[in-house]
């Protein structure tokens, strides 16, 4: 199955936005990486707010290294769990990837987002989320082969790892020399009008 609001080969990109914006911006994230999570909550009501206004469509795309370097599962469990949101609407698919990351487990060895009642559960902060079809798709693990093979085509775009942002090909620096991430939303909108 494929969930809605995908693009790309096979269905493997999430995105938010209308497609026929006249830019799109590309964001690499990764569920259990705590640098992906400073990047979101500081940036991440910005991306939507660009995407809005038309400015530009946003395709999502996730590494799972945590899953093949802690173990675990989470990374994809947590993808899956968003492809599920995704059908529910964009709105809601966005709302769930801020609080998915407001709720990160820490540390990623605990691999909470491996747990479905941990999914559901902050689920329950999104307006008209939670549904029986949205939680049967939790429980049934319904996306996640989707999940995987979406993991799957991160390695294509030959990034070192997470968080980036690409608009229009060109990447858009999100981290400092020393890997900090950069959380200053002038600064990112700033970058994004120079391009």
């Amino acid at each position: 199955m494929t969930p809605a609001n995908t693009t790309g080969d096979e269905g493997t990109t999430l995105y938010y936005g209308d497609l026929s914006a006249p830019h799109v911006l590309q964001v690499f994230l990764e569920m259990r990486d705590r640098a992906s999570a400073r990047m979101a909550k500081a940036l991440l009501d910005t991306i939507q707010k660009g995407a809005d206004d038309g400015k530009y469509a946003v395709k999502f795309h996730f590494a799972g290294t945590m899953d093949d370097t802690v173990g675990g599962n989470g990374d994809q469990k947590a993808l899956g769990a968003l492809a599920a949101a995704s059908d529910e609407g964009q709105k809601q698919f966005i709302a769930y990837l801020g609080a998915l990351f407001d709720h990160q487990p820490f540390p990623p060895a605990e691999d909470k987002f491996s747990q479905g009642s941990v999914l559901l559960s902050v689920a329950g902060d999104v307006d008209g989320l939670r549904s029986d079809g949205f939680d049967r798709k939790i429980s049934d693990d319904t996306y996640l082969t989707w999940a995987g093979e979406s993991i799957s085509t991160f390695e294509t775009f030959g990034l070192p790892g997470t968080p980036a942002v690409w608009f229009d090909q060109e990447n858009i620096p999100v981290t400092t020399v020393e890997g900090e991430v950069d959380t200053d939303p002038q600064k990112f909108l700033a970058a994004i009008r120079t391009s």
